[in-house]
C-alpha cells in the first residue's frame, strides 16, 4: 500500500487547488446572474446547463478512461477547468454566462469521474472507502478555502474571482503532468461488454438502487445549492462576502468527516449503515433550515444537512466499485451521470417552487431524502462489503 501513498497524495494535492478554484465562483454566480438582468429561474437553468453536459459527456469520459488510461483524460479535465473560468472573467452578456457553462460542463466533467476511477485502482477492500474519503477531503478543503476567498474577491469585483480560479487550475496542470502516473495497467482490458451509455436497460442494472440514490442525493444538494443565496439574501440579507463563509462552514464539516472520520466509521459500521444514516440526518437537516430564526441557527441546520450528505458520498461510490462486474470508470462515469441528473432537476425544481414559497424547496428536499432512505431500506444490504468481496462483484 506504499507504494500508493504518493500518487494519492498527488492526487489530493491537484484536486484541492481544483476545488478551490470551484469554490472561488460558488458565491458570485447568483449575484452576476442577477447583475446581468436574469432571475431565480435563470439561475437555475444556469446552474442546470453544466449538469446537462455533465449528464451527457461523464460516462464518456469514464469509458474513455478504461481504454486510454486515467492521466489525459484528466488533464483534459484540468485544461477545461483553466479555460473555461478565465473566460467567465470576460462576460458581458446573460447567454455568454450560459455559453461559458456549457463549454465548462463538456470538457471539466472529465475530472471527477476519473479521480474516482483512480482511486479505485490504487486501492482494495476497506482501503477504497478510505481512498474515496481522502478525495472527498480534497475537494471539502478546497471548499472551505475557495468560497470564502471568492467572496471576499468578488465583494468589489465579480472578474477577479474567475481570474483567480482559472489561475489556480492552470498552477495545477504542471504537478498532474510531472508527478501524476498513470494508474491504469490494462488499459481496454477490465470492460469486457461494460456500458457507460444510460438507457432503459440501466434499471435491471444491480447497482441501479446506487445510482439512483445518487441521484436523489443531488438533486436535494443542488436544490440547496440553487435557492440558497436567494433563501439567505430574503431571510438574513446575505451577500457575496456571507454566502462564502456558509460554503466555508459546509467544507468544515466534510473535510472533518471525510478525512478524518469515514475510514474509521467504515470500518466499525460499514457503508450501508453509513449511506442509511446519512440519508436520515441529511432530510432532519433540510427540514430545520425552514424555520431557522436567525444566523447562528442557520449555520448550525445546514451543517447538520450537510454532515448527512457528507456521509453519504465517499460509501456509495465505495460500493460502487466494489460491485462492478465491467470496467470501474464505466460504472462511475454512470453514476455520475444519474448525479447529474439530480443536479440537473435540483436547481430547476428549486427556482420553480422558490416562486411559489421560499419554504417549499426545503421540504421537498427533506421529503425526498426520507423517502429514498424507505424506499432503499435492505436493497443496499446486499453491497456490504462483509457480504460482497471484492473478488466476488454483482454480475
Amino acid at each position: 500500500m506504499s507504494e500508493n501513498v504518493k500518487p494519492i497524495a498527488i492526487l489530493f494535492f491537484t484536486l484541492f487547488l481544483v476545488m478551490i478554484g470551484f469554490g472561488i465562483v460558488i458565491p458570485i454566480f447568483p449575484f452576476l446572474i442577477l447583475e446581468l438582468g436574469g432571475g431565480p429561474t435563470a439561475l437555475g437553468f444556469f446552474m442546470a446547463s453544466f449538469s446537462v453536459m455533465q449528464f451527457i459527456f461523464a460516462p464518456f469520459w469514464g469509458k474513455l478512461s478504461d481504454r486510454i488510461g486515467r492521466r489525459p483524460v484528466l488533464l483534459i479535465g484540468l485544461c477545461g477547468y483553466g479555460l473555461t473560468f478565465i473566460l467567465f472573467g470576460f462576460v458581458s452578456e446573460l447567454w455568454m454566462m450560459f455559453a461559458i457553462r456549457i463549454l465548462s460542463g463538456i470538457i471539466s466533467s472529465a475530472t471527477l469521474p476519473t479521480a474516482m476511477a483512480y482511486i479505485a485502482d490504487t486501492t482494495g477492500g476497506e482501503e477504497r472507502s478510505k481512498g474515496m474519503g481522502i478525495l472527498g477531503a480534497a475537494m471539502g478543503l478546497g471548499m472551505i478555502v475557495g468560497p470564502a476567498l471568492g467572496g471576499w474577491l468578488g465583494h468589489n469585483s465579480f472578474s477577479l474571482p474567475f481570474f483567480v480560479a482559472g489561475g489556480l487550475a492552470v498552477l495545477t496542470l504542471p504537478f498532474a503532468i510531472l508527478f501524476l502516473p498513470e494508474s491504469l495497467k490494462e488499459k481496454g482490458k477490465n470492460m469486457p461488454g461494460g456500458k457507460a451509455r444510460i438507457t432503459l436497460e440501466v434499471v435491471k442494472n444491480p447497482l441501479f438502487i446506487l445510482f439512483l440514490l445518487g441521484f436523489i442525493t443531488n438533486f436535494t444538494m443542488s436544490l440547496f445549492q440553487g435557492t440558497f443565496a436567494l433563501f439567505a439574501a430574503d431571510k438574513v440579507g446575505f451577500g457575496p462576502r456571507e454566502l462564502g463563509i456558509v460554503f466555508a462552514v459546509l467544507g468544515i464539516v466534510s473535510v472533518i468527516l471525510q478525512g478524518g472520520l469515514v475510514g474509521r466509521l467504515v470500518k466499525r459500521y460499514g457503508d450501508v449503515k453509513l449511506i442509511k444514516a446519512g440519508m436520515l440526518i441529511a432530510s432532519v437537516g433540510m427540514l430545520l433550515i425552514i424555520p431557522a430564526p436567525g444566523i447562528i441557527l442557520l449555520y448550525i441546520t445546514i451543517a447538520i444537512f450537510n454532515i448527512g450528505v457528507t456521509l453519504l458520498g465517499p460509501s456509495s461510490s465505495s460500493l460502487v466499485t466494489k460491485n462492478s462486474s465491467g470496467g470501474q470508470g464505466a460504472a462511475l462515469g454512470i453514476m455520475q451521470s444519474f448525479n447529474s441528473l439530480g443536479r440537473i432537476f435540483g436547481p430547476m425544481v428549486g427556482g420553480a417552487l422558490y416562486d411559489i414559497h421560499m419554504s417549499v424547496p426545503y421540504f421537498l428536499g427533506a421529503v425526498s431524502m426520507l423517502l429514498m432512505a424507505i424506499l432503499a431500506g435492505n436493497k443496499i444490504a446486499r453491497f456490504d462489503v462483509k457480504e460482497v468481496k471484492d473478488d466476488h462483484r454483482v454480475q
